[in-house]
């Protein structure tokens, strides 16, 4: 009687670990009863602009689920410091904006994402198109994906609309020679106290975009060739637009504080009225808004000005990568998906449209949004104009390593640009011809360096034979 009492005892308790485990090795784990009932989900990241519409949607997903989200807003500087911090001694947050400085391919190699618990075929089309394999794909499953368009840029020309009215122009000019032509005339015809235009100069790294925007538009390529993997910065569209350029400032319709100017400071000169002509991304019109509301409705804004107004043209931008990753160490992967599936929804998209800034990912939903019509004229520019471009890190991960293996070389094109506007360059052309010598070479050589370690990497890594200009080069093309 004891042994039988005893047996049914260790029945009993072997028969509650069992329960407790989910029935079966199959049916469960040890980590599914302890995590049972509503979960906290940690979110980290440095969009404080965005914090406010993040905590409604979030608020909305706790009040369904029971489940909520404990937010930190970081420095992107900070953030990046406390994920390192936080990697090492295995307290990541469940989901976090990626401000690590790597690229994802390298990121996920260390061990850092889980992948979302959604397939490609279950998200919807205009997410779909965006998703790259070694960017946001890693062996066909979704690790992320992103919320706003990268297929964007920052060379739209904004204006008053009296100043352009009052030289002579029913519509704002379309190429390089017709807006010098305006630039000069609103200049000479207020006696200097308005200029043509105003650009910041000496913000170099916006100035190498908007010179690669600029060549686009002509109808190259940008900085690579990328049928023959040869750098362009010699070619007869980066001359054409430094001939625009140096142009505009020999013609004397640029502001002349423009050689010492950022971003910020440019735009501030132009909203109080010294210059007409502003290029700038969509983000301005946001920017009026919030900060110089007074001349929203004087302005307006047009296409980039380029070569050859009657060919058609294409801007080009890299693959986008994604925007939220969910940490590896994370034990609530399918919760932090279903909160992430919630920002690709119109509602969402129609939110962040509402800010004026960084595009949403669905480019054709700003028309629903209660937005400056501006907004709404500089979205529909980028969503008939924009594609992606090559990448050759996503056909060979091992061009990374090149990439960090080579130097930087100076003067670069807006640096020579800003030394032409200095006084302190005179040859543009040849400046440029010695870049895109300096850059061939100092390829060729990191190439080399890698190689030389074994690394399997060479020039027709960066050569698509299967590109054309005006093409769209999504993902099926690699």
């Amino acid at each position: 009687m004891k042994k039988t009492a005893g047996l049914l005892f260790l029945l009993i308790v072997a028969a509650s670990f069992c329960f407790a485990r989910g029935g079966s090795d199959k049916g469960g784990s040890p980590s599914t009863a302890v995590q049972s009932g509503p979960k906290t989900i940690t979110w980290w990241d440095h969009f404080l602009p965005l914090a406010p519409m993040h905590q409604a949607l979030w608020d909305e997903y706790s009040a369904k689920t029971g489940n909520k989200v404990e937010y930190t807003q970081y420095d992107p500087a900070k953030q990046k410091d406390a994920l390192l911090l936080a990697f090492r001694s295995n307290q990541c947050p469940d989901v976090f904006s990626n401000t690590l400085g790597g690229e994802a391919a390298t990121l996920f190699r260390e061990g850092w994402f889980s992948p979302m618990t959604v397939s490609k075929e279950e998200l919807p089309e205009h997410v779909r198109v965006t998703l790259f394999e070694g960017t946001t794909l890693f062996d066909g499953k979704v690790y992320s994906f992103p919320t706003m368009n990268n297929l964007n840029h920052n060379v739209p020309s904004w204006y008053y609309k009296k100043a352009v009215a009052d030289a002579g122009y029913t519509q704002f000019p379309k190429s390089f020679a017709e807006l010098r032509d305006l630039a000069k005339k609103i200049t000479q015809q207020s006696g200097g106290k308005v200029y043509g235009l105003i650009i910041p100069i000496a913000f170099t790294s916006r100035m190498n975009d908007s010179i690669r925007d600029w060549v686009n538009a002509s109808g190259g390529c940008g900085s690579v060739d990328w049928k023959t993997g040869e750098y362009q910065y010699a070619s007869s569209y980066y001359f054409d637009v430094f001939e625009f350029l140096t142009g505009l400032k020999d013609d004397g319709s640029v502001h002349p504080v423009s050689v010492n100017l950022d971003m910020r400071q440019a735009r501030e000169r132009w909203a109080a009225g010294e210059a007409a002509i502003l290029f700038d991304g969509s983000w301005n019109i946001g920017v009026l808004k919030s900060s110089f509301p007074a001349i929203m409705d004087q302005i307006a804004v047009d296409e980039p000005v380029r070569k050859n107004p009657q060919a058609s043209y294409k801007i080009y931008r890299g693959p986008p990568g994604g925007t939220f990753f969910i940490s590896s160490q994370s034990k609530s992967a399918a919760e932090a998906t279903d909160i992430l599936r919630e920002f690709t929804s119109d509602e969402y998209y129609i939110k962040l449209a509402e800010r004026m800034d960084q595009p949403p990912l669905k480019l054709s939903i700003v028309k629903q949004a209660d937005v400056h019509s501006t907004y709404i004229d500089v979205i529909n520019i980028f969503e008939r104009t924009m594609a992606y471009e090559p990448n050759p890190l996503l056909r060979n991960p091992a061009v990374g390593e090149v990439l960090a293996e080579i130097r930087e070389i100076h003067p670069n094109p807006a640096e020579i640009l800003q030394g032409y506007y200095s006084g302190a360059i005179k040859d543009w052309k040849a400046e440029l011809v010695k870049y895109n010598t300096a850059m061939t070479n100092e390829r060729d050589r990191a190439l080399k360096a890698v190689q030389a370690k074994g690394v399997k990497v060479s020039i027709d890594d960066w050569k698509f034979s299967n590109w054309t200009y005006g093409m769209n080069f999504t993902t099926d093309k690699y």
